[in-house]
C-alpha cells in the first residue's frame, strides 16, 4: 500500500532551523516505518537532553500504535523566501504544516503571511498546529497583536534540545489531530458547505440591503461554528465583518454604522451575554436602525444551561419583548427558515434590533434549505397629501414667507443631501439653522470650506451656542415669539435648555416627524410627513419678500459677530479650563477648514469637557454622539475601532477621564482597526482623554445645586500618559502625549499628519461656567455686556 504523503513546509535561511526540522522528521518517518538515515534510528547520548528523550519517548510509543505500518510519511520541502514556497506549492504534495521564519527579514509584514501560504493548498489537512511562525525576541509584541486563531508563534529557544523536542511536540500534536485520533480527524474532514442559517441570513440581508450592511460578533463556543461560516461568506463581499472588545461595543459600533454611514446589521453572541449590551439597545431601536441580533440560547429542557437564559428562575427573551423588540426562538434546524422569514418581515414593518435566539443544533446545521425567492418588486405607493397634511405645510410655508419674528430650525440627524436641501432653503429664506448634542453636524458651520451664514450653532440642553441663546432671549421689534421647527426629532428633554412649560409660552413649535406617535403634546404645528416630502413641497413654493429676507439676514449676521468666547474664557492657567482648550482649539480648527481644506469625523462621548468641545469647535461633517438617547458614558469611546476602520475622513474623539474608566481599553484594537483600513496610512484619529480627575457633569451639577464637594463620589483616578511617545506600527504611527498647554504649531502638525494615531491626555481643571452648561450660566456677570466692551 502507497503511503500517505504530507510536507512540512519550511521558509528559513537558517541553516540550523533546517537541521533541526529535518532530524526531527527522519526520526518520526523511523517510527512510521520508513527506511531513514542512521543516526535517526539511535540515541547518541552525549548531546541529547533528558526532556528530549522523555517526549521522544511518549510519541514513539504513540505513534506505533496508532500510527499505521508505512501509512504516512513525512516530507521536508524547505524554501529560502516565500517567493520561492509561493510559486512551488501549488504543484507541491500536501503541506499540512507551514513554518515560517521571520527573523531574516529586515521589516516584519503588517498582516499575517501565514494565510496566503494556507491557502495556496486547500486539499492540505489543518489542525490547530498546522501554521507556526519564528520571530526574533524584539518582534515579538508585534506578531502576537497580528496573529490570532490557529497560529502558533515561536522564538526559537538556543538549546537545540529544546528546539527539537517543542518541533517534535507540534509534528506529533498534528498527527494525532488529522490522522490518528477519529474524533478529532474528524474537524479536518469537514465539509466546506457553510451553516445553513448563515447562508440563509446572508442571502436575505443582501437582497434588502446589498453590501451597505455589517457582521458585529463577539465569540463563543455555540457561535463560533456559525460566525465561521459567515465570515467565509462575507469575505469576498464589501460587507465588514468585526468584533469588538466587548458586546456592548457591538451594539454602539452598529449604532455608529447606521448612523454615520447607513449601514444595517448583524449582531453574533451568545444570550448570557445580553445583559452587556447596556441601554445601547434603546438606543438602536430609537435610531430606526435595522439588524439581526442572533443569540445562542439552550433549550429549556437543559437543566439550569450554563450561560443560557430560559430557566425555571429566569425567563431572558421576555427581558427583550419587555424593551418592545421583536424576537423568536429557533430550536430545531426544520424550524429555522419561517423564522428567518418572519424575522426579515418585522424588520420590513418597523427596522430595529430584531432577535432570533437559536439553540447550538440551529447554529451548526448544515442541512440545505431553500434560497429565498428575490422580493417581488413593489409599485412605489402614491404620496398623495391627506388634508391635514396639506394644511400643515401651507400653514409652514406661510410661516417661511411671511412669519416677521425668528425662525430656528433645529435639525436631527440628516444624510447628505437632505443637509443640502436644507441649508439651501435656510440660504433662500433666512432663517435661522442648529444642530443638537445628540446629532452633532447634522447641519454644520462649514460647507465645503465656506461658512453657512445661517448655521448659529447646537442647541440642546446643555452645550447650546451664545448665537442660539441670543436669537432666542434677545427681545425684538415685534412681540411674535419665535418660531423653533424641530426635524426629524421627538423633541426629547435634551433638545432645549427650556422646560416643556417654558417651550409653550415662549415659542411657536413645529415639528417634522413622519411619526404621528412621535409628536409631543405641546406641539403646536405637526407635519407628519418624511422630511424629503416636506422640503419637496416648500422649495417651489418659497417667496420669501425681499424686506423680510433681508431683515431676516441682516439679523443673523448681527448674531455672527456675537463673541462666543468672553474675556474670563481666555485667562490662560495651568491646568487649562475647558473653555480657554476648546476656544483655542477652534479657532486652530477653522484655520484648517478654511485654509488646507481640513474634514474631520467628531466623535463626542458624555461629559463636561466633551460639551465645551461640541459647543466651541466648528464641524464639517455629521459626527457620532455618546449623548444621544440613554447618553451611556462610554459609548462614544467603544465606537472607534468600528468607525476608525470604515470612515473616509481625518477622526477627532472628545472622551472625557470617567468614560475613559467606565469601560475596556480599546487603544490596541483601535490600532489594529487603523492600520487595516484600505486608507489607515493616508488618514488620522486623534483620541483626546480630557482628564481633570472628576465626574465633572456631577460637580457641576452639585456646583450650582447645593455648591457642595462631592468628593468621592465624583473622583475619578488621573492616567499618568508620557510627556511625548511615538512608535511605529505596521503602515501608521502611534503618538502618546501629554498637552498641559495649548501649543497650535504642535497640535496642527499632529491633526493632519498622515497615518497617524494619537491618544493625547489633555489636562483641564473643573469648571462650571460658560459653554451653554445651563441658562443660569449665561446669566453671569463674565456672559453679560459684551456689546460696551
Amino acid at each position: 500500500m502507497k503511503p500517505h504523503r504530507y510536507g512540512i513546509c519550511l521558509i528559513s535561511r537558517d541553516p540550523a532551523l533546517r537541521a533541526d526540522v529535518s532530524a526531527v522528521l527522519d526520526r518520526l518517518n523511523h517510527w512510521l516505518g520508513h527506511e531513514t538515515p542512521l543516526a535517526s534510528q539511535h540515541w547518541p547520548d552525549a548531546h541529547l537532553d533528558s526532556l528530549y528523550r522523555q517526549v521522544a519517548g511518549q510519541a514513539e510509543a504513540y505513534l506505533r500504535q496508532q500510527a499505521g505500518e508505512g501509512a504516512l510519511a513525512l516530507e521536508l520541502l524547505a524554501f529560502d523566501d516565500l517567493a520561492q514556497a509561493h510559486a512551488a506549492l501549488p504543484s507541491a504534495c500536501p503541506c499540512d504544516h507551514v513554518l515560517l521564519d521571520t527573523r531574516h527579514l529586515s521589516q516584519q509584514p503588517a498582516h499575517d503571511p501565514l494565510h496566503a501560504l494556507l491557502d495556496a493548498q486547500p486539499q492540505a489537512r489543518r489542525s490547530p498546529s498546522s501554521a507556526v511562525l519564528l520571530c526574533d525576541p524584539q518582534h515579538l509584541q508585534h506578531w502576537l497583536e497580528r496573529l490570532g486563531g490557529n497560529r502558533l508563534l515561536r522564538v526559537p529557544h538556543p538549546d537545540p534540545a529544546l528546539r527539537r523536542a517543542d518541533l517534535l511536540r507540534l509534528f506529533v500534536d498534528h498527527l494525532e489531530h488529522a490522522y490518528c485520533n477519529r474524533l478529532l480527524a474528524r474537524t479536518t474532514l469537514q465539509t466546506s458547505e457553510p451553516v445553513a442559517l448563515a447562508r440563509d441570513i446572508q442571502q436575505r440581508m443582501t437582497q434588502r440591503w446589498g453590501q451597505a450592511w455589517d457582521c458585529h460578533f463577539f465569540t463563543g463556543s455555540m457561535v463560533a461554528g456559525f460566525l465561521d461560516s459567515l465570515g467565509e461568506l462575507l469575505r469576498p463581499t464589501a460587507c465588514g465583518f468585526h468584533s469588538a472588545c466587548n458586546e456592548h461595543a457591538l451594539a454602539v459600533s452598529a449604532l455608529a454604522g447606521w448612523q454615520l454611514y447607513q449601514r444595517a446589521y448583524v449582531i453574533v453572541m451568545t444570550s448570557g451575554m445580553l445583559d452587556e449590551m447596556r441601554g445601547t439597545l434603546a438606543n438602536l431601536k430609537r435610531a430606526g436602525a435595522p439588524g439581526l441580533v442572533i443569540c445562542a440560547d439552550s433549550p429549556e429542557s437543559v437543566w439550569f444551561a450554563f450561560q443560557g437564559s430560559l430557566d425555571a428562575d429566569n425567563d431572558g427573551h421576555q427581558v427583550i419583548a419587555a424593551r418592545g423588540l421583536w424576537q423568536r426562538f429557533i430550536r430545531r434546524p426544520d424550524e429555522a427558515p419561517a423564522c428567518v422569514e418572519q424575522a426579515f418581515e418585522a424588520l420590513a414593518q418597523r427596522p430595529a434590533p430584531t432577535f432570533l435566539f437559536a439553540t447550538q443544533a440551529v447554529l451548526e446545521s448544515r442541512a440545505a434549505v431553500e434560497q429565498p425567492a428575490p422580493p417581488a418588486p413593489t409599485e412605489p405607493a402614491a404620496h398623495g397629501l391627506s388634508a391635514q397634511q396639506q394644511a400643515s405645510l401651507e400653514q409652514l410655508l406661510e410661516v417661511l414667507n411671511h412669519a416677521p419674528s425668528r425662525v430656528l430650525w433645529q435639525c436631527g440627524r440628516l444624510d447628505a443631501r437632505e443637509r443640502q436641501r436644507v441649508v439651501e432653503l435656510a440660504r433662500r429664506s433666512g432663517i435661522a439653522l442648529a444642530d443638537s448634542l445628540v446629532a452633532p453636524g447634522s447641519v454644520c458651520a462649514y460647507q465645503d470650506q465656506e461658512p453657512v451664514a445661517n448655521y448659529l450653532g447646537p442647541l440642546s440642553m446643555y452645550g447650546f451656542s451664545r448665537r442660539v441663546h441670543a436669537f432666542l432671549e434677545q427681545p425684538e421689534d415685534t412681540p411674535d415669539k419665535p418660531w423653533l421647527v424641530f426635524v426629524k426629532s421627538k423633541i426629547d428633554q435634551s433638545a432645549t435648555p427650556y422646560s416643556e412649560g417654558r417651550l409653550q409660552r415662549l415659542f411657536h413649535i413645529v415639528q417634522i416627524n413622519r411619526q404621528a406617535e412621535h409628536i409631543a403634546p405641546f406641539c403646536e404645528l405637526p407635519v407628519t410627513l418624511g422630511l424629503d416630502t416636506v422640503l419637496d413641497y416648500l422649495e417651489p413654493r418659497l417667496a420669501v419678500p425681499p424686506t423680510l429676507l433681508k431683515a431676516r439676514r441682516e439679523r443673523l449676521q448681527r448674531l455672527q459677530r456675537t463673541r462666543e468666547v468672553l474675556p474670563s474664557d481666555q485667562i490662560e492657567t495651568l491646568p487649562m479650563t475647558p473653555n480657554f482648550f476648546f476656544h483655542r482649539l477652534g479657532q486652530l480648527l477653522g484655520e484648517m477648514i478654511e485654509r488646507d481644506g481640513y474634514r474631520y469625523t467628531g466623535v463626542f462621548d458624555v461629559g463636561r469637557c466633551s460639551l465645551s468641545a461640541l459647543r466651541n469647535l466648528p464641524r464639517t461633517d455629521a459626527g457620532f454622539s455618546g449623548w444621544y438617547g440613554r447618553a451611556l458614558m462610554g459609548d462614544a469611546l467603544v465606537s472607534l475601532p468600528y468607525i476608525a476602520r470604515n470612515d473616509g475622513r481625518h477622526v477627532l474623539a472628545f472622551i472625557g477621564d470617567g468614560a475613559r474608566a467606565l469601560v475596556p481599553d480599546i487603544e490596541q484594537r483601535l490600532a489594529m482597526s487603523l492600520a487595516s483600513a484600505a486608507d489607515g496610512a493616508q488618514r488620522n484619529v486623534t483620541v483626546m482623554y480630557l482628564a481633570n480627575g472628576v465626574l465633572s457633569m456631577i460637580q457641576t451639577y452639585l456646583d450650582k445645586r447645593y455648591a457642595c464637594h462631592g468628593a468621592s463620589q465624583v473622583n475619578v483616578p488621573l492616567a499618568d500618559g508620557p510627556l511625548w511617545q511615538e512608535r511605529a506600527f505596521g503602515p501608521i504611527s502611534i503618538c502618546r502625549a501629554r498637552l498641559l498647554h495649548f501649543c497650535p504649531d504642535t497640535l496642527r502638525q499632529a491633526l493632519s499628519a498622515p497615518g497617524r494615531l494619537n491618544f493625547f491626555d489633555v489636562w483641564l481643571g473643573h469648571n462650571s461656567e460658560g459653554d451653554g452648561l445651563s441658562l443660569v450660566s449665561e446669566t453671569a456677570w463674565s456672559r453679560l455686556n459684551m456689546e460696551n466692551c
